[in-house]
């Protein structure tokens, strides 16, 4: 007989440190995040964590060279999912957007 729990896998309550800097402001903060958390919900946590308001024209993205990544087109994933993509690490930004008129 198998018994089932509710309890959240080992995988799922993983946790890692996450390094988010607003490049407008220069704050930069540094938070635990489980591992199945949205990139959509990390990005809000870091303004939460930043203690800065969200602005209209504002993305999310990780940093690579010689240009970051765009993480706007894939909120929907989880932390870990974007890391197996390649998409991300552990460090984040979040930047004023550009284009307009």
């Amino acid at each position: 007989m198998t018994v089932q729990t509710d309890a959240p896998t080992a995988a799922a309550q993983k946790t890692e440190t996450v390094h988010v800097t607003h490049l407008a402001d220069h704050e930069r903060v540094n938070f635990k995040v489980v591992r199945t958390i949205t990139l959509q919900a990390l990005w809000d946590e870091s303004y939460k964590e930043l203690k800065i308001k969200k602005e209209p024209r504002d993305v999310f993205q990780a940093p690579h060279k010689p240009n970051p990544t765009d993480l706007m087109p894939y909120l929907a994933l989880t932390l870990a999912q974007a890391q197996e993509k390649g998409l991300c690490k552990h460090q984040f930004e979040i930047a004023a957007g550009t284009g307009g008129a």
